[in-house]
């Protein structure tokens, strides 16, 4: 005997106390069965035993497939209620229904009970009835029946053979082959066509098993012959460029077709489809250059170098370009990458700071690709791309003898000399070039311009609160870099850069009551004087040595000093216009300075202004002053409004040179040299007319434009610096044949070492 089970049971124990009016309670019960007590309102009508209780249909007759299950949908309505405790079950003897039901209530005295075939059964014709017993007692005995108890629900069922289901649906198309390219939008529509033997609904669904495109494709609706259903379906966007399989799965089912646990028989039908997508860089070459062009490196230990490669295609393109490089000799690290468009790609680099002194060669593997470059399936064309790295790491030290050259006089002064002209007379090859030693203090502090003489480097250092701070009067070994003695100048508002002469350091300190001029001894830095001078917030440049004289800048208004070595004391002082930053250039008999537009000369005797030139092109431009530059045949040369040349014998200006010019001029055997176009080239110019002989663009190996404000012209090279790097220039080819990566202001000793002096650290170079 076949029961059907809980949720029927309690469907008849629904109806029924529906018609009592009255509520009760629900236990499940065993085998089937269900107990339950009435309400206490009278029974309506007096009919037949079992009348009270009808089903609709009175029979049930469906046809379904092998293997499937379908609903059936029977009503109940109760007209007679009872106050007696009843057990009811619903008996199927042949086992054609499936104990799993839906209830849903119609009135308050009329159910639907939704019973479900038996898939299980084998194709024939299934005729029998359901018996609905409803008892006092055990339902499975039921020796006391309710009034007209059991009823029965006859029913036929029609179970066909599979086989005969491919004509329920057609579908279009029957399998799908595709090839596309990456990010190209690819439709997909599939249709399926309904056939005639269907149940009266159903839902369909067709599904991406690999889910390998997107679409909103499930339906439920009522069968209606002949109706055609299609699904649009896309690729996903995401998608990289290869080949997929999968399939659709069509499927027919009485529940969700998400779930499709009540298929319909053949569901589900298979549309199988393959995937070709291919890469948008197939055939597409970039170009791949570096900044620098060639990656040839030069530097010292302990320091990076850094560069660049990028990746840009030609044309426009969808595809983002993936960049991944890699160092066959891990001499070079990848800092970052920067996509700065859909067509190009940027990668920054930095060579290792770990690097001894040596020479380094590797290769440098440039992949570029659709994907992730680490697996780079998918290369652009071309790629991976080959770039040779050389680097080569010097020594931080080459303490080398060190020689006296001849002719080269001491740098005891701005720029040089007291005619400021930013020239030695000597030959360097950069082939004997080499750092000798780089010294920053201990601490950290700003540095001043430095003078050099008798092996001694001196400069003057002030605390990180520059420029009112503590100050010291510095003395390095021009051998080594080590400091040979510090004095103490105590906290000042500022302290100058100094000059050397005659055994003897010399400096200035300015911002009123600070303002005095210093002498110290060279050998071990004691102070031999300290003259109070007057000035206000002015910066002077360093003081002028001429023998047994030095020259100054001075005044509180503005003016100059001339300071006896021999009388130890201020000879004279002149009052000039308020101007400053700027250093005396003299000669036997003057000291001139540019202010206010006009060249100024002051008798080295008796300190009275001798004569003016003025510029008759004059701009004003600030209140800073300029040095001249002195050359032999009496001529001076300032950078103000352009390049001005002085005739100092027939007092008038000579000629001119308009441009944006940086820094001061340097003079070298009747050639003028300036750092035009804002410090980005220089030009050597005839001094007896100002034209162009040559000009050279002063570009370091990475091609990168920078402001160039410091010079010194030797017989065969003129180096140039800027902030960050220092270049040399063959005077001859007007080519860079060194450069240093490291910058500031510049000079020369006479035991041939460049020192390169930055704001907190000091290079020499050795030049020979």
């Amino acid at each position: 005997m076949k029961l059907l089970k809980q949720v029927s049971s309690t469907l008849i124990c629904a109806i029924l106390l529906s018609g009592c009016g009255g509520g009760g309670s629900s236990n499940n019960a065993p085998s089937g069965s269900t107990s339950n007590s009435g309400g206490n309102n009278s029974s309506s009508g007096n009919s037949s035993a079992g009348d009270w209780l009808t089903f609709n249909p009175a029979q049930v007759d469906i046809t379904v497939y092998e293997g499937e299950s379908l609903p059936v949908n029977v009503v109940g309505t109760a007209t007679k209620t009872f106050a007696k405790t009843f057990n009811v079950a619903v008996i199927d003897n042949v086992g054609v229904i499936t104990p799993y039901t839906n209830i849903s209530a119609i009135t308050q005295m009329q159910y639907r009970v939704t019973l479900n075939s038996n898939p299980g059964l084998k194709p024939g014709v299934y005729n029998s009835n359901i018996q609905v017993r409803l008892c006092e007692d055990d339902p499975k005995v039921c020796n006391t029946p309710f009034p007209g108890s059991p009823w029965s629900l006859p029913y036929k069922i029609t179970v066909k053979p599979k086989v005969i289901t491919t004509p329920r649906i057609t579908i279009s198309p029957q399998s799908i082959d595709l090839n596309s390219t990456q990010g190209d939008i690819l439709p997909i529509r599939i249709s399926a066509k309904l056939g005639q033997d269907l149940p009266e609904s159903f839902n369909i669904g067709i599904i991406d098993k690999n889910n390998l495109t997107n679409s909103s494709s499930n339906i439920g609706f009522q069968y209606k012959p002949n109706q055609e259903y299609s699904a649009n379906f896309l690729l996903k966007p995401n998608l990289q460029p290869g080949s997929y399989s999968g399939q659709f799965e069509v499927r027919l089912c009485v529940d969700d077709p998400n779930y499709c646990n009540q298929p319909l028989a053949g569901s589900p039908w298979l549309v199988p489809y393959k995937f070709t997508l291919n890469s948008k860089t197939a055939g597409v070459t970039l170009n791949i250059n570096s900044n620098p062009i060639v990656l040839d490196f030069t530097f010292y230990e302990g320091e990076t170098k850094q560069f660049s490669i990028s990746a840009e295609s030609p044309s426009a393109s969808n595809t983002a370009i993936n960049l991944g490089i890699y160092d066959s000799g891990r001499n070079s690290t990848l800092k970052s990458i920067n996509k700065v468009s859909n067509t190009k790609t940027i990668a920054n680099l930095e060579t290792s700071p770990a690097l001894k002194a040596g020479i380094y060669t590797s290769t440098l593997e440039v992949r570029t690709c659709a994907d992730d470059p680490i697996d780079c399936k998918w290369p652009f064309n071309g790629s991976p791309r080959q770039i040779p790295l050389k680097i080569t790491v010097l020594s931080n030290t080459n303490l080398t003898p060190l020689k006296t050259l001849p002719l080269v006089g001491n740098w005891s002064t701005f720029q040089g000399n007291a005619a400021h002209t930013n020239y030695v007379p000597a030959s360097f090859y950069p082939s004997n070039f080499s750092r000798r030693w780089s010294w920053t203090p201990a601490g950290g502090g700003y540095l001043s311009d430095i003078s050099i003489e008798n092996g001694a480097v001196f400069l003057t250092k002030t605390s990180a609160t520059y420029p009112s701070g503590a100050y010291t009067l510095t003395a390095l070994n021009e051998t080594n870099g080590q400091i040979l003695w510090q004095t103490p100048m105590g906290t000042l508002s500022k302290v100058n850069a100094p000059a050397a002469g005659s055994g003897k350091v010399f400096a200035t300190s300015t911002g009123h009551e600070d303002t005095f001029f210093w002498v110290f001894d060279q050998t071990n830095g004691t102070l031999l004087n300290k003259i109070a001078m007057s000035s206000q917030w002015s910066a002077y440049l360093a003081p002028t040595v001429y023998g047994n004289e030095v020259f100054t800048e001075s005044g509180y208004y503005g003016g100059m000093s001339k300071y006896s070595i021999t009388e130890q004391k201020i000879i004279w002082n002149v009052g000039l216009p308020q101007y400053d930053t700027w250093s005396p250039a003299v000669d036997a008999n003057f000291a001139y300075t540019y202010l206010s537009g006009s060249l100024h000369a002051v008798n080295k005797i008796d300190g009275k202004l001798a004569y003016t030139i003025k510029n008759p092109d004059f701009s004003w431009a600030g209140y800073g002053g300029a040095s001249p530059v002195l050359s032999e045949k009496n001529m001076a040369y300032v950078v103000g409004n352009g390049l001005q040349a002085f005739d100092l014998n027939k007092q008038t200006r000579a000629w001119n040179v308009t441009g944006n010019i940086s820094g001061a001029p340097a003079y070298a055997k009747d050639v003028v040299y300036i750092l035009n176009a804002n410090g980005t080239v220089l030009e050597a110019r005839s001094a007896q007319n100002g034209s162009l002989l040559w000009m050279a663009s002063a570009l370091a190996s990475d091609n990168f434009s920078r402001d160039y404000r410091n010079m010194v012209v030797s017989d065969n090279l003129a180096f140039i610096s800027s902030t960050n790097i220092t270049l040399a220039i063959d005077i001859k080819t007007r080519q860079v044949v060194w450069e240093h990566p490291f910058g500031g202001s510049l000079a020369i000793s006479d035991r041939g070492v460049l020192y390169i002096r930055g704001t907190n650290r000091i290079d020499a170079i050795n030049l020979q």
